[in-house]
């Protein structure tokens, strides 16, 4: 059991070195642009955001992007509460919002947050597509940036999301998580092998999403912006792009409670069924050192233990500490060693979970 440990913690510092690798093309992604500024299509889908919609629309007035060149589409996803009414009264004197019902189920694929993304498209007249989540606020630069890294083979630029943390502890913890993902996300879209994206800061081509047959042609999928990202992923016409821009960062809220993560993440590791090899690898190396980090000491030496832990630290920090340093959040460094057990305490419970339910519950919707 010793020896299995040490070879697994050894495996994982060598897979951080090759993401390292990919990391390093993602930070120097160049910003190639059309030569002209493209139209742009922003689409927020919203279900029952009536304490969240303001403030993101607040943020979209803010955009810094020729007025003339984009459009902000808002979709009312089946809502039951006062969302749909607050998107029209908050936008009733600015011209470059649009506010529509989603439409009605047209396919066993369109359901839920594709449907309404998907009715959005349908209408939509900007060759880009940016979209977030009602609960999020974007950068005033956050489209001007986000397309110039679009080229006519670029099918997808995914973007990064910080949970806004304050003063709590569990937020921190959230944000940590979060960016701790995306920054494997990030590294392994260098390599060509991308494994994940947030569909609260995803942009893609109008062309390669008609190319793929959008979502329609998908599967139904409780996280639709994964299948969407592996769908242009295998059409080798468009590449995939994940740069590391402070100025691309979408801000969302953190969830309220263990029980609200929790569901988020058996939504997220339910989408991942199916992710490519290098997710599996990555996937069983967490699982490995996060049963090592709260029940290494049983079977193994306490001395080989605490240096199994410095080496799994030393491999993540690594890799993580390049994307605190570029967002200049250092001051999360001081809550990692809380976050590592954190990690480890849901990551070890989420694949046991669906052996007493497969539903997966979110927004008030249950799959």
């Amino acid at each position: 059991m010793e020896l299995f440990f040490i070879v697994i913690s050894l495996f994982y510092f060598l897979t951080h070195l090759l993401l390292l690798s990919g990391l390093g093309k993602s930070l120097k992604l160049t910003k190639e642009g059309f030569g002209t500024f493209p139209t742009v299509s922003v689409i927020v889908a919203g279900r029952n955001e009536e304490k969240n919609i303001v403030r993101c629309i607040l943020s979209l007035s803010k955009l810094n992007y020729p007025q003339e060149l984009f459009e902000i589409i808002l979709v009312n996803d089946n809502s039951t509460d006062r969302t749909y009414d607050l998107m029209k009264e908050s936008t009733k004197d600015l011209k470059i919002f649009r506010v529509i019902n989603s439409r009605k189920n047209s396919s066993t694929n369109l359901k839920g947050k594709a449907n309404a993304i998907d009715s959005a498209i349908e209408i939509c007249s900007g060759d880009i597509i940016l979209s977030t989540d009602a609960d999020c606020e974007v950068q005033p630069n956050w489209i001007k940036e986000t397309v110039k890294y679009y080229s006519e083979h670029t099918g997808m630029v995914c973007g990064f999301t910080m949970i806004k943390f304050g003063k709590s502890l569990f937020a921190k913890l959230q944000c940590i998580d979060w960016l701790y993902l995306l920054t494997l996300a990030s590294s392994s879209a260098g390599l060509k092998m991308i494994l994940s994206c947030v569909g609260n800061n995803l942009s893609f081509s109008k062309k390669s999403y008609r190319s793929v047959g959008g979502y329609n042609s998908i599967n139904f999928s409780v996280t639709e912006d994964f299948a969407l990202m592996r769908k242009v992923s295998a059409d080798k016409n468009y590449q995939i792009k994940f740069p590391v821009n402070k100025n691309c960062l979408v801000e969302s809220l953190p969830c309220e409670n263990f029980s609200e993560v929790f569901s988020q993440k058996r939504r997220w590791f339910r989408g991942g069924i199916g992710i490519n090899f290098l997710g599996y690898i990555v996937g069983f190396e967490i699982y490995i050192v996060n049963f090592l980090l709260v029940f290494g000491l049983i079977f193994i030496n306490y001395k080989i233990y605490f240096i199994l832990l410095l080496i799994r630290m030393f491999s993540e920090l690594m890799l993580f500490s390049r994307i605190l340093n570029r967002f200049d959040l250092q001051v999360l460094y001081g809550y990692y060693p809380i976050f590592i057990f954190y990690f480890a305490i849901y990551g070890l419970l989420l694949p046991w979970s669906f052996l007493f339910s497969k539903k997966i519950k979110w927004k008030g919707q249950k799959f």
